[in-house]
Parts: structure tokens; C-alpha cells; sequence
């Protein structure tokens, strides 16, 4: 269980926080919101997911299900899922009148799809996979559902060589579970490509990340915190920090070719 959603799921049944529990996608707008920004940062995904009406539609760390109902809103004929190892947010996001069909499953990221193969055409996962205890599990498992022309979006949260080791342990600690802090870009791109699936599009978001901790905590002061927010900062701010999307396809649709 997660124990930091205990405050953002306190929050959300009073309205203070949207149904986007992510960073948020900052852009020259100084008018921008975190609420406004958090809902940018779902639609860049789905930009590159390129969802099309009827699709089956799969989100792997649901959270309270905005960039689902982001979706639900534009297409009609969607088949949607939301995978969740929190009960507690599968009740948030299933809430409300959704126009299309949602299956909500209460399992660990890489047992989404046992016992189902090619029964997804779109997958997507927003800064969720830093919590997942068997990574390969759920590239595996993503890579088992998807259908000839499917694809997947995927991010996360990644620190560099030189992310302060303190302030790496005060993240995890205030995040966790985080199980894999010293994973790198290309230990996920190869755990990816091992599970079959082709590595078309990397793209850093770190930067435009980096103006939503202004929303969220003070600046940084020159030591150690134990407050995870505050040390986040401290690493984006830094550099050490990285915000990666992941755009996966098929291999054999890909023509074996990948990019990083």
C-alpha cells in the first residue's frame, strides 16, 4: 500500500486536488495551474498513445482515473481498463457517470493480462512504473496484451549517477514503494526490447516538469530534508532527475528498428 495517498486521497474526496495524481507539463503560459498542467502532461501521453474511437484502452497505475475520463470524453466505443494494487484508488476513479465501458482489475502491474493475450490496442502507464516491484513482469505482460499494431506510452521518474544519495533514500522513503532507485534509461529500454517490444521514441519531460514544485513545496534550502517533495525538487532542479516517456510498439511491427 502507499501510504503517501493517504493525504491525496483525503484531498480528493474535498475537492482540493484534481483526478490527476502525476507532475504536471509546464509550457511558456504563466497562467498555467498544477491542475491545468497535471491534465497537459495526461494529454501529451495520449497525444503519442493516438487513441482511436473503439479502441481497448488499458491504464497500468490508474490513480483516480483522469487520463482515462480524459478519453472517455472525446471517443465514443472505448473499452477501457484501469489496473490498480490500490483499492483505495480504484474506488476514487470508478466514481462518476463514465459514457464508456471501464473494467477496473485490483493486481500488480504485471498480472494485468494472465490469461489473456492480444486483447489490447492501446497501453498506457503515467509516472507509475517506479513503483513496480517486477518491471520485466510488466513489460512482459504489456507486451502479451497488445495486438498487431499496438502500441504503448509509458513514464517515469529516474535518478542519474549523480543524484544525492540522501536525498534519494528521503524520496523512496516518502514515495515508496520505489523498489528500483539506482534503475537507469537504458536498463529500461533493454528490459523493454527483452520483452519484444521496440523502443520508437524517448523523450525527457524533466524540464517542463520542474515549474509544478513551485505549486507544491518552498525551495530547497541548502541541507538534507526529510520532506520527499522538497528533496524531489532538489534533484530535478539539479539535473540528476529525469522524466522519461517511453512510445514501445511490437517488434515485428517495428521492423526491428529502435531508437533511443
Amino acid at each position: 500500500m502507499m501510504a503517501y495517498f493517504d493525504g491525496l486521497l483525503e484531498a480528493r474526496r474535498q475537492g482540493l486536488v484534481s483526478e490527476h495524481v502525476h507532475l504536471g507539463l509546464f509550457d511558456t503560459d504563466s497562467g498555467q495551474t498544477l491542475a491545468s498542467a497535471q491534465e497537459a502532461m495526461s494529454l501529451h501521453h495520449l497525444h503519442h498513445l493516438a487513441v482511436t474511437a473503439g479502441a481497448f484502452v488499458v491504464d497500468v497505475g490508474c490513480g483516480f482515473g483522469g487520463s482515462l475520463r480524459l478519453l472517455d470524453g472525446r471517443l465514443d466505443g472505448l473499452h477501457l481498463t484501469g489496473v490498480n494494487v490500490d483499492p483505495r484508488q480504484i474506488e476514487v476513479a470508478r466514481g462518476g457517470v463514465w459514457r464508456s465501458a471501464v473494467d477496473w482489475q485490483l493486481c500488480d502491474a504485471a498480472a494485468f493480462s494472465d490469461g489473456r493475450a492480444e486483447w489490447a490496442d492501446r497501453i498506457l502507464s503515467l509516472e507509475a512504473m517506479f513503483h513496480f516491484p517486477d518491471l520485466a513482469g510488466f513489460f512482459a505482460a504489456s507486451r502479451r496484451a497488445l495486438r498487431p499494431g499496438g502500441r504503448m506510452v509509458a513514464s517515469t521518474i529516474l535518478f542519474g549517477a549523480g543524484a544525492e544519495a540522501a536525498s534519494v533514500a528521503v524520496i523512496c522513503a516518502g514515495f515508496g514503494p520505489w523498489p528500483h532507485p539506482a534503475m537507469s534509461l537504458t536498463g529500461l529500454c533493454d528490459l523493454a526490447r527483452a520483452a519484444g517490444l521496440a523502443v520508437g521514441l524517448v523523450e525527457d519531460l524533466a524540464h517542463r516538469c520542474r515549474p509544478g514544485f513551485d505549486w507544491m513545496c518552498p525551495p530547497c534550502p541548502d541541507k538534507l530534508t526529510d520532506n520527499p517533495v522538497i528533496e524531489l525538487r532538489r534533484l530535478f532542479e539539479a539535473g540528476t532527475a529525469s522524466y522519461p516517456l517511453l512510445v514501445l510498439e511490437l517488434q515485428d511491427q517495428a521492423g526491428g528498428k529502435t531508437q533511443k
